[in-house]
């Protein structure tokens, strides 16, 4: 048992009866999945709540680049604090944190009060991606952590995806403030659930405690990697489509206000673009398997530009936008996965959680700055303006992965790998 252990330990690896790597990332997917649902619920609420407290894109705009820029600091801070803290603790008080603002986000009186609630979810929720992701690292090794993070990527996807169409008809029954009451009540559970479960691999692990560099030291050896700052460029450039919140808050409007579809046909619309969340990532591991992660990447933002571009002429026939919705989900959010990957390729076993913060901040802060502008398109020039910006973005995307030349990125994958199996 002694050698057994000994064994575990000399890998990093859990040995412990709380240190099940497949019950943590079940846990965590889980956890991923009802944050992704969540987020996946606001888009279908904000036309109804535009028109009960009369507010216009443009402050939707604001509020979304408000959320996105606390989000997208508090991916940073989430981070750092996960190089210190206990990471499943801080998993688990964020999600029942998400949960509990969420019951006050279905009570708002007034769209201060509105506005207020939902960038406080975003607090809570800042941890679920860049810790998330380093714990499982963590737990998985080499191979084993691909098709980890793949698994916490896909559930993130599919509660982004199956969800929207029954939460369009729940609003359709008890309204948009009952059903948003209702969707805090599993993050509650589950953030409770990671708290009292799980653990944290580094507190078995004597070399990750024992020396620990500066905040700052690890920031600037994590941008010293060229690799990391152009995916982080792409990323933050690509935000303006397929940016949190930007492609999945103004779609569901667009089909609302502008074309007048019923919440469960916007619902059902909506859940085409998001099911293509979950095609993008599987259909990009198999064409991978075939073509460099550079042109998969390049693929998927021209597919993600046409699409887009095309949307307001695929609203003219109903069996083209229903096409089209899936084809833009499949290629808008198929890429990222993509870089996230990449991050965890080009990064070593002492600064990857900092790339995942910075990977993480920089999407979210681009998503802030691009928010307000879209909202500001669509105002003062239409929703068809804001689609036509989304496709610009994905194209100068383009141009920062033929400059990252990410052909390259295999080779300090291999890399990676082989530092991890002396880990």
């Amino acid at each position: 048992m002694t050698d057994f252990h000994s064994h575990h330990h000399a890998h990093g690896e859990l040995s412990h009866e709380h240190s099940r790597p497949a019950s943590t990332l079940s846990l965590i997917s889980l956890a991923h999945g009802i944050n992704h649902a969540q987020a996946a619920l606001k888009p279908l609420v904000y036309p109804l709540v535009l028109r009960e407290f009369g507010f216009g894109y443009s402050e939707l705009g604001i509020m979304l680049g408000v959320a996105s820029a606390v989000g997208g600091f508090l991916q940073l801070g989430a981070g750092a604090l996960g190089r210190t803290i206990r990471r499943h603790l801080l998993l688990g008080v964020g999600n029942a944190s998400v949960g509990i603002c969420f019951l006050f986000v279905g009570l708002a009186q007034s769209f201060p009060q509105f506005f207020f609630w939902t960038v406080m979810s975003r607090v809570g929720g800042a941890a679920q991606h860049p810790v998330g992701a380093a714990l499982l690292s963590h737990h998985f090794k080499r191979k084993r952590l691909g098709l980890a993070l793949a698994t916490h990527f896909t559930a993130g996807n599919l509660g982004t995806a199956f969800i929207p169409f029954v939460a369009a008809l729940l609003i359709g029954l008890w309204g948009w403030r009952v059903t948003t009451i209702l969707f805090a009540v599993p993050a509650i559970i589950v953030g409770l659930a990671l708290c009292v479960w799980l653990k944290d691999p580094r507190e078995n692990s004597p070399s990750q405690s024992s020396s620990q560099a500066s905040f700052i030291d690890d920031s600037k050896h994590a941008l010293a990697n060229s690799k990391l700052r152009w995916i982080l460029l792409s990323a933050a450039v690509a935000a303006g489509g397929s940016g949190h919140g930007i492609l999945s808050s103004f779609l569901p409007l667009y089909l609302s206000h502008r074309l007048g579809l019923s919440a469960p046909a916007v619902g059902f619309i909506f859940t085409l673009l998001m099911a293509g969340s979950i095609v993008g990532p599987l259909l990009g591991g198999r064409l991978l398997d075939r073509f460099s992660s550079q042109q998969v990447i390049l693929g998927g933002y021209t597919v993600a530009a046409l699409a887009t571009a095309s949307l307001p002429w695929a609203a003219l026939n109903s069996v083209v936008l229903h096409v089209v919705a899936l084809v833009l989900g499949t290629s808008a959010f198929g890429v990222n996965p993509i870089l996230q990957t990449l991050v965890a390729q080009v990064s070593d076993d002492r600064n990857r959680d900092m790339s995942f913060a910075l990977f993480y901040t920089a999407t979210f802060l681009a998503g802030a700055l691009w928010s307000p502008a879209i909202g500001y398109l669509s105002d003062r020039f239409g929703l068809e303006a804001s689609f036509a910006a989304m496709a610009l973005s994905f194209m100068a995307a383009s141009l920062c992965v033929l400059a990252g030349r990410f052909k390259e990125v295999s080779l300090a994958g291999a890399q990676a790998d082989e530092s991890w199996s002396h880990g």
